[in-house]
């Protein structure tokens, strides 16, 4: 493997982990969200900009978070089982997308299974409050992870799209 393939897959992989970060610390509620005091002290926007450095500082490039929206390069081939947007980031090597459902765990589970039957399921996990798998094709692959909302009734559906590894 080249050094060059081994760098991207190295960026690939701390791109990955702090999206996994910043949507656990974000969603999960078993400890506190570094960046609930910013959004509480500051604009939207001024959030926004302290959470793209942030995650800028993790990953080492240019990062962009949107709060409802869908990024406009979202790879169209990837359903998703709602259309209630959270909150979206980029980075260079990879997007994250957070979508509400009002569903339970299970019933969303089955649809993401139905929606990517024709993708290769690399890996998937089932530790009773969050449902994870993750799915390859072509040049995508896509981790979906699905966590029972502890403040609301519903489900919380985190898609980590990053490429696929040849």
């Amino acid at each position: 493997m080249s050094h060059s393939r081994i760098q991207r897959s190295i960026r690939v992989r701390v791109a990955g982990g702090a999206l996994a970060v910043v949507i656990a610390g974000a969603l999960t509620g078993c400890f506190a969200n570094p960046l609930d005091d910013i959004v509480n002290k500051v604009s939207e926007s001024s959030a926004k900009d302290a959470a793209e450095q942030i995650v800028e500082g993790m990953t080492g490039g240019d990062s962009k978070i949107e709060f409802g929206e869908l990024p406009a390069d979202f790879p169209k081939e990837i359903p998703l089982v709602s259309n209630d947007i959270m909150q979206s980031m980029t980075v260079e090597e990879g997007t994250m997308v957070v979508v509400m459902d009002s569903r339970g765990l299970k019933d969303i589970a089955a649809q993401v299974k139905s929606d990517f039957a024709d993708w290769e399921e690399v890996a998937s996990t089932d530790l009773g409050q969050m449902i994870s798998a993750i799915y390859k094709k072509g040049d995508l692959n896509v981790t979906v992870t699905i966590m029972s909302n502890d403040d609301e009734e519903g489900s919380i559906v985190g898609y980590t799209v990053t490429p696929a590894e040849n």
